[in-house]
């Protein structure tokens, strides 16, 4: 039994999965292998029994062509952290005037504005993963009541109440950090009829761009220029629109990305290869959603 790694891995990397795994690792083969470790592609065989992402989402990968026979799996929860730290960096940039200030002060204005705090507002988290678990976890800290609206209600940990609908959540919250992952039930879900009902003043997104329905937010941004949308994904990446709404702030889909990171995301990866190796996988992908 061997395990591909379908992209470029440090020699040391390949003899980390081998060491966590317990069976071999060849890097970028050009054939099939029992199980294989991908950003985006591979390759099949009839020996192919797992297919482990290195990614968190999967809406990149060809679903479709992927036997039904072979196990396919998701690498949940390995950015989840640094994603959360991005969100709550953007938000505290924004009602902390960072931008504003630094401009002043470097062009000899020394002049104080009010700025918000984050302490007693309502945080709401649409999709309670593993991003929205993070973002929790840090919004607690921060002092905040934390809403949460997921398909699968756990445990009340660093969330004070979940709520029955999208749309409760953006009624009755401040600021909504969207966690979701892009499926076919979640596509555009975040529409003009949410967008209507938020009471808040900030919207963050860290999942992927079509969660929101384009046409639905920019109508929005237009329409309410009190309102913001922090956002580390846009439409159409990486090709963005000339002209783009003043209430919107960008980050280059960064949120994840570090090189210690990415290595430290392959060995969550492994670990999961070794639970399938043992009997009882995680993080296996409901094709249902996708296809």
């Amino acid at each position: 039994m061997k395990l591909g790694i379908y992209f470029d891995v440090k020699k040391e990397v390949a003899e980390k999965c081998t060491e966590i795994t317990g069976i071999p690792s060849v890097v970028k083969p050009d054939y099939a292998t029992d199980i294989e470790l991908i950003q985006e592609d591979f390759i099949v065989g009839p020996e192919t029994k797992l297919i482990q992402t290195v990614t968190a989402g999967v809406d990149h990968v060809k679903i479709g062509k992927i036997p039904a026979n072979v196990t396919f799996c998701s690498n949940a929860d390995a950015f989840s952290d640094p994603v959360a730290e991005h969100a709550f960096a953007m938000i505290l940039y924004h009602i902390r005037k960072i931008s504003t200030f630094d401009s002043m002060t470097r062009n000899g204005t020394w002049k104080k504005l009010p700025v918000s705090s984050l302490k007693h507002r309502t945080l709401g988290i649409l999709g309670y993963g593993g991003i929205g678990r993070s973002c929790a976890r840090i919004g607690k800290a921060l002092g905040m009541n934390v809403l949460a609206y997921t398909r699968t209600p756990g445990t009340k940990t660093n969330v004070d109440r979940y709520v029955d609908s999208a749309k409760d959540l953006f009624r009755e919250s401040d600021v909504v950090i969207i966690g979701l992952p892009l499926t076919k039930q979640t596509r555009g879900s975040v529409d003009s009829d949410l967008l209507s009902v938020f009471r808040g003043s900030i919207i963050v997104n860290v999942a992927r761009a079509d969660v929101v329905d384009r046409k639905s937010m920019l109508d929005f941004l237009n329409n309410n220029p009190e309102k913001e949308y922090l956002s580390d994904v846009w439409w159409g990446e990486p090709k963005i629109e000339k002209r783009l709404p003043e209430n919107a702030v960008l980050t280059p889909h960064v949120a994840g990305l570090s090189p210690d990171l990415v290595e430290e995301a392959l060995v969550h990866a492994c670990y999961n290869i070794k639970l399938y190796l043992d009997g009882k996988p995680g993080n296996i992908v409901k094709r249902e959603d996708y296809l």
